[in-house]
């Protein structure tokens, strides 16, 4: 008789995968977090700045009335890994199975909630771009900048200037946070980046800082958000293809392969095709052909949006490092944009209710069903969104 240990591996993943998450999430160390003991909402209210008046003796001054607002942070995403085990694999292999179980649900669901945590930028009242800092309306409307490192670098001033933007309008510049993605880390330590700093804990080095930087902590993180725009002049030719995060699709007259697209009757009706195919949309075996679960996963994160013959890209997860080979040289992909962002630390609130576990026995089998999964959700007040600066960088520049 096979013995029922579906409690004891249940219990297992889910304290495995919290303690994981606690020790490599980046929205931990930066987020202010937010106690919601019940229900799923939580009211933030505030009151609104009040300015400086001038005094002269014997005279009445003009009251000014105290107004107030409310924000609500809401409970509102459910990441989840599900998977399926028999019992006697968890008899032949518990330890090796559930570690290795344990921290791939703790990736997913660690890309997943940093992915939203860094996607909340948009709501940042500042930027600092190519035309200097000023104030952020929409992050598709900002001119993203090169960084140039060597003799004759700009990171110092892209940087330090955003930093100077944000104190110059009242932001506390002791708590403030410079998250980057890993290829300027690379470029901000050949700069001199202050590493080894005393007083900060292992872990949060685990989380992604990586010393200081003109003053700042800096964080190097893979989830920033990031977009580019393929632009599909002309109807694909057979054999065409696009890379993204290293997954392929290819142009086809008649789909068969994993990854194939279907060429339509028009650019716009083959670019309606591609981004089924990278959404997981309806379509899968007419007009487009699923990939590997793998590959999928790679994917995730990344959506597509069809914009007649053109397809716009957003990524949760970094940078898209898109590339095409096209038969036109037309169709293209356009410049590729990474948002770095500096905020004080606690500018975006999180609420987080913790991992949880269920398993569910399928009847007739020894298999036990497992669904890891966590509860969270994200809010930038109305007075954080001024302690924020989002930095457009180009990741990768337009195809020739």
């Amino acid at each position: 008789m096979a013995n029922d240990l579906q409690y004891l591996v249940r219990q297992h993943y889910q304290e495995g995968t919290e303690d994981q998450l606690f020790k490599t999430l980046t929205a931990f160390d930066l987020a202010g977090m937010v106690d919601i003991p019940d229900g799923t909402t939580k009211n933030l209210p505030y009151i609104q700045m009040i300015s400086t008046g001038d005094y002269t003796k014997y005279t009445n001054q003009t009251l000014k009335d105290v107004k107030t607002g409310n924000d609500q942070i809401v409970i509102n995403t459910t990441p989840m890994v599900s998977f399926a085990l028999d019992d006697i694999d968890v008899e032949e292999d518990y330890i090796k199975s559930s570690s290795e179980v344990t921290s791939n649900a703790s990736y997913q669901i660690k890309r997943r909630i940093d992915g939203d945590f860094f996607a909340q930028v948009s709501n940042a009242k500042w930027k600092y771009d190519a035309n200097g800092f000023g104030r952020n309306t929409t992050l598709t409307s900002l001119s993203p900048i090169t960084l140039a490192p060597g003799g004759s670098q700009n990171i110092s001033t892209t940087y330090g200037k955003a930093k100077a933007g944000l104190t110059n309008t009242g932001v506390n510049g002791g708590k403030l946070a410079l998250c980057v993605d890993d290829f300027a880390i690379a470029d901000l330590t050949t700069l001199g980046m202050e590493t080894n700093v005393q007083g900060v804990a292992d872990v949060s080095y685990t989380r992604g800082f990586g010393g200081m930087f003109g003053g700042m902590k800096i964080y190097g993180v893979s989830t920033l958000y990031a977009t580019t725009t393929l632009d599909l002049a002309t109807n694909p030719t057979a054999g065409d293809y696009v890379d993204l995060q290293g997954v392929r699709f290819t142009f086809v007259a008649a789909i068969g392969t994993a990854g194939d697209v279907l060429i339509g009757v028009s650019a716009d009706a083959s670019c309606q095709n591609l981004v089924a195919a990278v959404n997981a949309a309806a379509g899968a075996g007419s007009t487009y052909t699923d990939i590997s679960s793998q590959d999928r996963a790679l994917l995730e994160g990344l959506t597509a949006t069809d914009g007649t013959n053109l397809a716009t890209f957003v990524s949760k997860n970094g940078a898209i490092l898109a590339r095409s080979s096209m038969t036109n040289a037309a169709n293209d992909f356009a410049v590729q944009v990474i948002y770095h962002v500096i905020m004080e630390k606690g500018a975006i609130k999180m609420a987080f209710k913790g991992v949880k576990a269920e398993s569910a026995r399928e009847p007739l089998k020894l298999v036990t069903n497992y669904h890891i999964y966590a509860r969270y959700g994200f809010k930038v007040p109305e007075l954080s969104k001024s302690r924020m600066c989002v930095i457009p960088v180009v990741s990768l520049a337009a195809e020739a």
